[in-house]
This record gives C-alpha cells, structure tokens and sequence, in this order.
C-alpha cells in the first residue's frame, strides 16, 4: 500500500504528484487483463453512498480468480484507513496474501478502495467529527455502503455465485463489516473482523474514550443479521485494549453466532495481521468459520 507513497516522495515530493480519481469517462467492469497465478484484474465497481441514492462513484477494486469459468464464491477483503490522511489518495489495493489464501480455498476475492482513497472517485467520508458512539456508527454505515455495493456488483458476473459472499474487513473495513451485518444485501452469508474499530491513535486508547466505540458496538449487535467470526492480535495497538469490552457489548445484543478468535502476537503490532502475517496465523480459525456456514 506505500509504494505510491514511496515514489512520490522519492521522485517529486509529495505536493501535486498522488494519483487522481478515475475520470468521469471511465467505464465499470475489468479494465485491464489479467495478470499473474491469481488472476489478478483491475476494475471499477459503481456505488451508490450512504443515503445517496442518486449519486454513482466508481470505486478502483482489484479481483482474483482461482483458475477456471467458476462460478466462485465471493469474498471482499476492506481495508482500514491510514492514520495519516495525506496517504488516502497514495493507498493502493493490498492484501495480496491474504487474497491467496481465499482463493486457494475456492473464492474469487476483490479488494476495494472506498470513495476517496487511491484512484476510487468521491470525497473521503469517513472521518470521526464527535468521536461518541453516533458518530462511530455513522462511520460505519458510510463505509459498509460502499463495501455493499461492491458485493452487489460482483454478484451479478456469471464467475460469482450470487448467494455466499463472505465480507472481510480489517480495522476500519472490520468495523465496518459489523455494520454489513446490520443491514446485509441478499447474498452476504457471514461476516470476518480483523482488529476491526474506528477511532484509534495506534496506541491503545481512543477518539473520546472507549465507552463510544463499545456501545456503537453494542447498537450494532442489536441489529445483526449474519453471524460474524472476531480476530484480534493480542499486541494489537490500535483495538487490542477494547476489543474484548467491544465484543462482548455486541453479543450481548446478537441473537446470531459470534465468535472471538484471540491471535497471538504479530511483529512490533498485531493491528497488520491480515495484511503482513502469514495465513496459518489466522487460516485455521476463518476455515473453522466458514464450516458453520455451510
């Protein structure tokens, strides 16, 4: 996710050089060939906001294959968001082993950029203006917005079987999974956390205080409608703290199974488990996961 980044600093520095949103012009669907054992593929996937039903962005979401027509399952993986904001427009789609793994299970996988970060067009929308349960619950519902629209879309290609689509997120993609749950599309069958949260400073403590993240937690147990599976590295920086407070908030109000996955320490921060980990960190537990919803 650096290398723009790295090479806008390196080449010109960083003012005027981050790449820019897909022109209006830019069609939806595959806009390259692809590349690679996982068949990798650039598209660009149309969403629709959060209650913004007449807006169109086109989000930039490479996808993976395993070999053959399929048609595959399909699993989104969703990111989190850079603790420095100037980085949104540097990020590029990642997860690539992540995405292995997913794939040499039988899955097609895409990984979305939501609206404003790397090539995706719209403005960034995810930002925490109050920092109480509210405004993390809104943020959220932003994100899940887009990581639904992408799940539709995808859905509808002949490769992808339209009704067991698993969404994956990370930090603020995980967080946001949990509002998925909430208000899932049809196909969506199950949803996995990675250190999901919003709000963090990378040192353990929160945008307000705690309390606000665990009862937007809490809100949105109330409401799930798909079982979710929890991970979380126990040197976790960002969550790690009150990611046992926030799970049981949620399951206190889940009627569906939840389930809590403690990962053992990963390098100076188990926060990057899912992006920088080998998957036999995290393999089993997701595998053991999947098997109850079948």
């Amino acid at each position: 996710m650096r290398v723009r980044w790295l090479l806008c600093i390196l080449a010109l520095g960083l003012a005027g050089c981050l790449p820019q949103p897909a022109p209006s012009g830019t069609r939806a669907g595959p806009a390259e060939a692809e590349a690679g054992p996982d068949r990798a593929q650039l598209w660009w996937v149309p969403v629709q906001p959060y209650r913004d039903a007449g807006s169109r962005f086109l989000l930039e979401t490479m996808v993976y294959r395993p070999a053959g027509p399929g048609p595959f399952p399909l699993v989104t993986i969703n990111h989190g968001v850079p603790g420095d904001k100037r980085r949104l427009r540097a990020t590029e789609p990642a997860y690539q082993t992540a995405a292995h793994w997913w794939i040499a299970h039988g899955y097609a996988v895409a990984v979305p950029l939501r609206r404003g970060i790397g090539r995706s067009q719209g403005e960034f929308a995810e930002s925490t203006d109050n920092c109480d349960a509210a405004d993390f619950a809104r943020v959220a519902f932003v994100a899940a917005a887009d990581i639904k629209g992408v799940a539709r879309y995808l859905e509808t290609e002949p490769f992808i079987i339209p009704n067991r689509t698993i969404v994956v997120g990370q930090s603020v993609g995980g967080f946001a999974g949990l509002a998925v749950a909430a208000d899932p599309p049809p196909g969506v069958v199950g949803i996995v956390d990675f250190a999901g949260g919003i709000g963090g400073y990378g040192d353990g403590t929160i945008c307000g205080g705690a309390d606000g993240l665990i009862e937007a937690a809490r809100q949105l147990g109330l409401r799930a409608k798909l079982p979710t599976l929890w991970l979380y590295a126990a040197n976790d920086q960002w969550f790690g703290p009150v990611a046992r407070p926030m799970f049981d908030a949620y399951r206190a109000g889940s009627k569906l199974p939840v389930t809590f996955v403690a990962l053992p320490p990963f390098s100076y921060d188990g926060h990057a488990t899912l992006y920088r980990a080998d998957s036999d960190v995290w393999g089993s537990a997701v595998a053991a996961f999947l098997a109850t919803l079948r």
